[in-house]
């Protein structure tokens, strides 16, 4: 995601006379170029190809002290996939409600929770699956997702030490399925200051390691990568749970995977476990009224 949208602009310095009287902020000229402030004035619709005309007048106010009105209206600009269109807010993340939804037994993700556990082998040995899912029924409205998912995770484990490694997915009817944001957490690395901590930013120090204790259900607060996006009614929400994400079968969001921790066992989660996602209120993410254009 970025604060600052990227927009298309004409090749070249253009002079007011060039540029439409009709083009305002975030507003499609007849050109098809796309003007982020005023067209008039030195700073107007500079062309730098799919260069972004906002962060030009960032630099512009910063740097040469020019008056781009970069600074006016809300300090945060953020891309809404799903939505496919850029909000607004005051603060980052924007105020939300985090929403709890339990991990069952029989592999759904629901608000309510149906008692029972699922179990994998951290090395997919024994004809046991090497990761778990759990997903939700078809949404029955649009959802809007902005700022910081948390797992809550109540496990257990075979081994002193397993990896935690997450993907959260947003399903379309047709099955297909759009990878939204990943979280991972070493079990050995798993003390939280809760005192520094709030729902959705758990504080890892990661400085000592603590062996898990075998057998014994462990809780752990993993974070996800913040991030946006609107789940759009009919879709679901998928959760999907690992120890190893260098196995074929299993592709990294981010492109990057994690050295395996080299302990293999059988881990049990356990459905007292809770996915917290921040939900804005109404879809109160404010439209910005820029050109519906993805970042660059």
């Amino acid at each position: 995601m970025s604060t600052y949208p990227s927009t298309s602009a004409a090749s070249g310095p253009v002079s007011p006379s060039t540029c439409p009287a009709s083009s305002k902020p975030g507003t499609p000229s007849p050109t098809t170029r796309t003007c982020a402030w005023p067209c008039s004035g030195p700073t107007a619709c500079r062309g730098h190809g799919k260069a972004c005309t906002s962060r030009l007048a960032w630099f512009d106010h910063w740097l040469k002290g020019a008056d781009t009105g970069i600074l006016e209206g809300p300090a945060i600009r953020y891309w809404l996939p799903g939505a496919e269109e850029w909000r607004t807010a005051d603060s980052w993340p924007p105020p939300a409600t985090h929403t709890a939804l339990a991990l069952n037994a029989d592999g759904s993700l629901t608000a309510d929770e149906r008692p029972g556990a699922l179990s994998y082998a951290t090395d997919g040995a024994d004809a046991m699956p090497a990761q778990l899912s759990w997903t939700s029924d078809p949404l029955p409205e649009d959802i809007e997702m902005v700022g910081h998912p948390e797992l809550r995770l109540t496990a257990t484990s075979g081994a002193t030490d397993t990896a935690w490694i997450l993907l959260l997915q947003d399903v379309g009817p047709d099955g297909t399925a759009t990878d939204v944001t990943q979280g991972w957490l070493r079990a050995g690395m798993r003390h939280v200051d809760e005192g520094a901590s709030e729902t959705g930013r758990p504080v890892l120090p990661a400085r000592a390691w603590i062996p898990i204790r075998v057998g014994e259900p462990v809780d752990y607060r993993i974070p996800l990568v913040a991030n946006a996006r609107l789940f759009q009614r009919g879709h679901r929400i998928r959760l999907i749970l690992t120890s190893d994400d260098t196995r074929e079968d299993f592709q990294p969001m981010l492109l990057f995977s994690h050295a395996p921790v080299g302990i293999e066992g059988v881990n049990t989660i356990h459905s007292s476990s809770r996915l917290l996602l921040p939900i804005l209120a109404g879809g109160s993410g404010d439209r910005s009224g820029t050109p519906k254009e993805p970042p660059a």
